[in-house]
């Protein structure tokens, strides 16, 4: 758990880099940097201020965590994870501007949209509530992805460890209802009127849900995941 944790410290750093480089030329630059920030600060002062649960030792692995199925499927896990921390970050950012007496301003090409269009028209004519939800859905497209992603090669592994791809173990369960989250928010976004209000709820509520998979999972439910 410790290395999980501190990895997502990392991705974040690295998500920062690759998305303040898409969005250069945009009024979302400089806001990925800041979210990565705020997802990496909670990573680290979790795993520096609770050693006795996050333990810093390196101990031999079991032989059924030898898979590079495995490998592949924790680090894109924990990739999603760390995209979903800055988005929740975005949300709320949107949120506070709302409850400032912003507008019902959404971006509406979405969050790639928004990256490759902010450049041909401009990107000083957007409201902050564009701008802030434009970062959250860059973020939650790409964590939409990976997340399916890990969830796929996560059943792989099963299939080699265990014997079978889904097994309902309560890490598989939230998994999936952290996804079952993200389909919704696609689903009411394309309906509501009110999109960057639901868009912002549902990103904190998805990340809500992928908090409780990963602590609370790990630490108080056992199950065939229980390898903290």
């Amino acid at each position: 758990m410790f290395e999980a944790v501190t990895t997502s410290a990392w991705f974040g750093a690295l998500s920062a880099f690759v998305f303040e480089w898409l969005a250069r030329k945009t009024a979302m630059r400089n806001l990925f940097a800041l979210g990565a920030a705020a997802a990496s600060t909670a990573s680290l002062m979790a795993a520096h201020f609770n050693p006795a649960r996050l333990n810093p030792a390196i101990g031999n692995m079991m032989p059924v965590l030898h898979d590079i199925w495995l490998y592949i499927h924790v680090n894109v896990i924990i990739f999603s994870y760390c995209l979903i921390l800055m988005a929740a970050f975005t949300s709320l950012l949107y949120l506070v501007w709302r409850m400032l007496g912003g507008g019902a301003d959404y971006a509406a090409v979405g969050g790639a949209g928004s990256l490759m269009l902010d450049p041909a028209h401009g990107a000083g004519c957007r409201s902050a509530g564009e701008v802030f939800d434009g970062a959250t859905m860059a973020l939650m497209e790409l964590a939409f992805i990976l997340l399916w992603c890990g969830i796929f090669m996560g059943a792989i592994w099963a299939d080699h460890s265990w014997g079978r791809p889904w097994g309902w173990d309560p890490k598989e369960v939230f998994a999936l209802n952290t996804f079952i989250v993200f389909i919704v928010l696609i689903h009411v976004r394309a309906k509501a009127r009110d999109k960057g209000l639901w868009t912002a709820a549902l990103a904190l509520a998805g990340c809500a849900v992928m908090l409780f998979n990963w602590i609370v999972i790990n630490f108080v439910i056992s199950g065939l995941h229980s390898y903290v």
